[in-house]
């Protein structure tokens, strides 16, 4: 049995003010450093046999703040990274909503099917992360995982480890800093242990 924590990356200035980050390497703001204190500080409790991130540096440095405490090293991979938002990055939703009227709207109810210009689809993220899963899943024995990750990566992997559809991946809630846990079964089954935790960051929440 294999147990996966998942933690998406602390608040960024871009998450604050409502821009489009995706492959953007934004690093963490004064809150998102908190954030990444607390969710380290909470989660040591937990000993991670390996630690996996996104090499995009608002994951790493999350990433790195849990591994200081767990006394172990991080295993970059691009797999992890946030879905790649073309022309959308660096703006705000009125902006795109001006430029491309009706594509959030699709985004966010058909997300299987947009296409976002010059950007990834769901679909090539979903293929990524799904090879990520693989490689992870059968050439390890049972053990416990960390990985820090991004808002949609995380939804998609979800999908795909509990047999969602990919068009309901915003029915799962991402919070900054949020702690997830799966523990897979089989190929057959996994089952969700907790989702979107935030308790521990609540001296921060406003």
């Amino acid at each position: 049995m294999i147990r996966l924590y998942f933690v998406r990356h602390g608040e960024t200035e871009w998450n604050k003010i409502g821009k489009f980050q995706g492959s953007a390497d934004v690093s963490l703001n004064n809150i998102g450093k908190i954030q990444a204190d607390l969710t380290a500080e909470y989660i040591k409790k937990f000993k991670f046999d390996k630690i996996y991130s996104s090499p995009l540096k608002r994951a790493f440095e999350t990433a790195s703040k849990i591994a200081e405490k767990q006394n172990i090293g991080i295993i970059k991979d691009e797999r992890l990274k946030e879905m790649n938002f073309g022309d959308w990055e660096g703006l705000s939703f009125d902006c795109i909503e001006t430029k491309w009227p009706g594509r959030l709207k699709e985004m966010y109810y058909s997300p299987d099917k947009v296409n976002i210009p010059n950007g990834e689809t769901f679909l090539q993220v979903q293929m990524r992360t799904k090879n990520f899963l693989n490689n992870l899943l059968e050439n390890e024995g049972d053990k416990n995982y960390l990985i820090v990750s991004h808002g949609v990566t995380l939804r998609i992997i979800f999908c795909n480890l509990l047999g969602i559809p990919l068009n309901k991946a915003w029915n799962l809630s991402q919070k900054n800093a949020n702690i997830s846990c799966i523990e897979y079964r089989d190929k057959n089954r996994s089952i969700l242990i907790f989702l979107n935790y935030t308790d521990h960051l609540s001296k921060v929440k406003e």
